[in-house]
Order: C-alpha cells, then sequence, then structure tokens
C-alpha cells in the first residue's frame, strides 16, 4: 500500500485571536473536489484553523488540470465583530486562487523535516479590497448554489493544482483585527480635575473628557480614542484613567478594561461615520 504524505496546507490566521489562529472555521468542498479526493484517494483533515491534505505522490498527477476548490465558513461568535472585513456582506465574499499566490516566509522544513513551500493568498500583508468579489462575479456564481448564495460563505479558495510548486506547499490566509475608536464611558460620581485616559505604552492617545448620555438618557463622562485601536482577544493594552492635579497625577482606575469584541456602535466624529467600541467604567 502507497504512503500517504502532506501534499497541501492551507492555514488561516488572524490578528485577533490570542495565538494568531482563526477558530471554528467549516470547509466545504466544491462537488468537483468532493470528486477529486474519492478518486485520488486523498483525504483531508479540519483543525478549526486549517485543511490539510494527503495522498500518495501520484495523486496530483491523476488530473493535473483538476481545480480544488473549498468554501468557508466562520463560525465563531467573535468572527463577524472582531475581523476587518474587505467585503460588503452578504452582497461579496472573499475570493483567493492559489494561481496567484505569493511567497510567504523562506522556505523551511515542516515537522518532518521535509521541505515545505510557503506562500501567501493575498499579494499583501492581509486581505484587502482586491480580494473582494460579488457574488454575480461568474466564478463565484458558478460555485455557489442558490441555497448558498443566500447564506454566502466567507470565502471561496480555489488551488488549480497545475499552479502548485511541488509538495508539501502551505497555502496561507491573514485576517486583520477590527480597529475601533475606544470610547470609555465613566458612570457615577467622579469629581476629580482635568480626568484624562493615559497609555503606559505611550502609544495610544485620547481626547479630553466630554459630557454624554446613555440612550436612557442618563448622564455619563466619555473620554475615546484619537484613533482606531485594532481589538484584541487578550489586549497587551494597559491604560490608565488618572487626575491631572499640582501635586501631580493621582491614578484613579490603575488598569482600564480593554474593549471587547461585541459591544460595538456607530457614531459620528470628525464628520464621518466611525465604528466605536464602548467601554463602561461605574463608580
Amino acid at each position: 500500500m502507497a504512503a500517504y504524505l502532506p501534499l497541501l496546507r492551507i492555514e488561516v490566521d488572524h490578528g485577533f485571536y490570542a495565538d494568531g489562529r482563526c477558530p471554528g472555521l467549516r470547509w466545504v468542498p466544491s462537488v468537483d473536489t468532493a470528486a477529486w479526493l474519492r478518486a485520488s484517494g486523498s483525504v483531508v483533515r479540519e483543525s478549526g484553523s486549517a485543511l490539510a491534505l494527503y495522498g500518495t505522490a501520484q495523486a496530483l498527477a491523476i488530473d493535473p488540470a483538476a481545480v480544488l476548490a473549498w468554501q468557508l465558513h466562520a463560525a465563531d461568535s467573535d468572527f463577524a465583530t472582531a475581523t476587518d472585513d474587505p467585503a460588503q456582506r452578504p452582497a461579496e465574499l472573499l475570493y483567493l486562487d492559489a494561481g496567484h499566490a505569493v511567497p510567504d516566509v523562506a522556505e523551511g522544513p515542516d515537522a518532518s523535516n521535509a521541505p515545505v513551500s510557503r506562500w501567501r493568498l493575498h499579494a499583501g500583508p492581509t486581505v484587502a479590497a482586491d480580494d473582494v468579489r460579488p457574488l454575480t462575479w461568474p466564478l463565484v456564481a458558478q460555485a455557489l448554489q442558490p441555497a448558498q448564495r443566500r447564506m454566502p460563505p466567507l470565502a471561496l479558495l480555489r488551488v488549480p493544482l497545475a499552479a502548485l510548486p511541488p509538495s508539501p506547499v502551505v497555502l496561507r490566509l491573514q485576517l486583520a483585527a477590527r480597529a475601533t475608536v475606544w470610547k470609555y464611558c465613566l458612570h457615577g460620581d467622579w469629581p476629580e480635575p482635568a480626568l484624562q485616559v493615559v497609555d503606559l505604552a505611550d502609544e495610544a492617545e485620547f481626547d479630553a473628557p466630554v459630557p454624554d448620555r446613555l440612550d436612557n438618557g442618563r448622564p455619563m463622562v466619555a473620554i475615546r480614542s484619537r484613533a482606531p485601536i485594532a481589538l484584541s482577544q487578550r489586549s497587551a493594552h494597559r491604560f490608565q484613567l488618572r487626575s491631572r492635579q499640582r501635586s501631580g497625577d493621582k491614578v484613579l482606575v490603575a488598569r482600564l478594561p480593554v474593549a471587547a469584541a461585541q459591544f460595538l456602535a456607530r457614531e459620528q466624529i470628525g464628520g464621518a461615520s466611525r465604528l466605536v467600541s464602548e467601554i463602561h467604567v461605574h463608580r
């Protein structure tokens, strides 16, 4: 019996998640891909963030002109709000073709010390507008059944076997974390003068506090970041709430909570509509 070898691996990374991997992914092969897997005797293994294809050394030669394709669905509860998605859903999706992959990092061995060819499925460091296609685009329209167009996948991945370098091959897809304006909402009595949010790493800056109100009309004090800040599952940011006083800054909250992926709002800031992460601090 011929030995099974790693032929292809597709990895999906994401800047939001602590380990850098995108969890909860589901890979749906096209009808032709499922038929090729059966004909070649190859097998697929999924880990939630990656797909691995195993087969014999002769598997890729059975039909060199074959094009493997998978629909990629995201199931993690944080994914939609934590992702900087360039596609306008549901009319668009990400479309990645291995025929246009670019070298990712210097080639190196895998766990078995075999040489691995590593490629990135998009030209830039993360997926961007150039990687988006409308559902009406011919190759996308052909790949989706009517029911799938009603709930389209995150991405359509296309892998022409003729375009692959010698196996094993690693193809990588990098998604960026969403960046939002962080808005600290201070509830209760804050009588100290000159409130300010300070970044101990001296990277992010925040505007001066302004009076604001909740949807129910209750007053609060709001302090917004001057620029969007990337969301993170385990943020390393350390922000403090301080009062600037003549004798020196007084620390009121030594470590403010960080923004969560779920709590997003939209506000007009500087004449533009911006996504805002509301972070509520009570006293």
